[in-house]
């Protein structure tokens, strides 16, 4: 079918547009963590693509319209139907804030109309289609003032695109396509994808890798820090009454168990793990750093909650003391004549302390050891931060799987 303008016309002047939904995936939990919102065409049962929704309707003056049938569209489709997903994901046609009020709302009243949290929506920026910054940036900073998030999509190489990250500090960076595609045998895009890995972690950004389609593509993401993954080999986008078949979850965890069978005989699983191993602790020093002393243990709960992996975490002073509970998972079983240590115990002739208090390794990364205070198989991680001045040592202990 060729399309046309008056065939772009009639789908938006009938609004007929609908949803379909990909999911961005957490290899380390094995869930879904968000679903980003495809709006497509129909005419006549035909499929229009938003390729050419969208260049005819920027042709024809009517961009915004159809931008915000889109996501209308989206976040109706998510409400009725989904249960299992934390976030929702939607495109922002960028280009509209060279004609619009950048903070005139309209995204929050749709948000609201439909009940949705703020804080439960991403919302993805192509900033290389706006003209001027400053509009951008009111943008961001209305939206992001009440609750969004902001996510940076098709994020690529060029020094543009660092300084648009860097200007905007985006909550997600999805990176491109073009940069995942055979990236592991394509040196030239892993020294990009690390570049762009390193300066999310600058700026406290989570990272997607989009368009993943093997699993060695996902392999290599996986050594070189991305945290999600999106792209066909875990899954295609779907409308809502195929996406969460029985079907579609058993490809998901196939494709959990193939990956994690690959990265066993990959030569490379010992970066691999020690790489996640700095990501575990690296992630849990950025939540305590300027906390208040006094919520140190409930970011510990919070974060070893939402860690399965983990077993228990504390905090040691410059000194050798502990400073906190030892904080354990729910479901930690400890054997007979075990205990966890108690706050004020010292520890300063532990190696995981005496390690990263002297510089001699940070992060310290034990081997597999009887925990001492479960009495089953751990591995202890540390590292610090500065507290007023003083050191304040961070330990893990991960459950041996």
């Amino acid at each position: 079918m060729k399309i046309t303008p008056e065939i772009v016309q009639e789908v938006i002047d009938n609004k007929d547009i609908f949803v379909e939904f990909q999911p961005i995936y957490s290899i380390n939990t094995k869930k879904v963590i968000g679903l980003e919102a495809l709006a497509r065409g129909d005419y006549k049962g035909e499929i229009v693509s938003p390729y050419f929704l969208f260049n005819y309707a920027k042709q024809n003056g009517n961009a915004l319209e159809l931008d915000r049938i889109c996501r209308e569209k989206s976040m109706a489709a998510f409400v009725a139907e989904e249960k299992t997903a934390p976030a929702l994901f939607v495109n922002f046609e960028t280009s509209v804030l060279n004609d619009v009020d950048a903070g005139n709302g309209e995204l929050l009243r749709t948000t609201e109309n439909h009940n949705l949290s703020p804080e439960s929506v991403v919302i993805e920026l192509n900033s290389s289609n706006v003209r001027d910054n400053y509009d951008l940036m009111m943008f961001v900073n209305f939206y992001r003032s009440k609750g969004f998030l902001i996510a940076l999509d098709n994020v690529s190489a060029g020094e543009d695109t660092m300084e648009r990250i860097k200007m905007i500090n985006p909550d997600i960076i999805k990176i491109d396509r073009f940069i995942v595609s055979n990236i592991e045998s394509n040196t030239y895009n892993q020294e990009v994808f690390k570049s762009i890995i390193n300066t999310a972690k600058q700026i406290g950004a989570m990272t997607i890798a989009q368009g993943v389609e093997t699993v060695d593509e996902v392999i290599t993401c996986m050594l070189m820090g991305v945290d999600y993954f999106q792209g066909y080999y875990f899954s295609r986008p779907e409308q809502f009454n195929f996406l969460f078949t029985n079907e579609a979850r058993l490809k998901l965890e196939d494709a959990a168990l193939r990956l994690n069978l690959s990265i066993k005989k990959n030569p490379t699983v010992v970066n691999v793990q020690i790489e996640s191993y700095k990501r575990i602790i690296y992630d849990l020093v950025s939540n305590l750093i300027g906390t208040n002393p006094n919520d140190y243990e409930s970011v510990l709960k919070k974060y070893v909650h939402e860690h399965k992996e983990i077993e228990c975490a504390f905090l040691i002073d410059e000194k050798g003391f502990q400073i906190t509970e030892t904080i354990m998972t729910s479901d930690t079983e400890i054997q007979p004549g075990f205990k966890p240590e108690l706050k004020g115990v010292n520890h300063d002739i532990k190696n995981y302390f005496y390690a990263v208090k002297e510089q001699i390794e940070d992060p310290f990364i034990s081997g597999w050891y009887i925990s001492a205070a479960t009495g089953k198989n751990c591995k202890t991680i540390s590292s610090h931060f500065y507290n007023d001045g003083k050191m304040i040592v961070v330990c893990i202990d991960l459950k041996k799987r």
